[in-house]
């Protein structure tokens, strides 16, 4: 992976639960950290061509450096969006990141 590739900012966010002076416990998302990615390109072999962009539209793959602050209860934010991490794959120095977009 090239670092001249990596064009997009991942915005990583975990989950915190703050108590609030009333004693309310409340859950939030702080940032944990940014990373540059590569996003890939997706092909889909598919007869209908409507189903194919709104596919596309949900679902992003990246490309990052394997950063050990990465996992499944972390949510991206990106593009404006927040997107959750549905499949991490690994290979020796990088991860490849499936997000699925999710409304908040």
């Amino acid at each position: 992976m090239r670092a001249g590739l990596m064009r997009d900012v991942l915005v990583f966010e975990s989950p915190v639960e703050e108590t609030t002076p009333s004693g309310f416990v409340r859950k939030e998302y702080k940032e944990v950290f940014r990373c540059r990615a590569y996003r890939k390109k997706q092909s889909i072999v598919s007869g209908d061509e409507r189903a194919k962009e709104e596919f596309l539209g949900q679902m992003a793959v990246f490309q990052v450096r394997a950063y050990p602050k990465i996992d499944y209860q972390c949510r991206v934010r990106w593009a404006n969006c927040v997107w959750e991490i549905k499949m991490i794959e690994q290979r020796p120095g990088e991860l490849t990141l499936t997000l699925k977009k999710i409304d908040v």
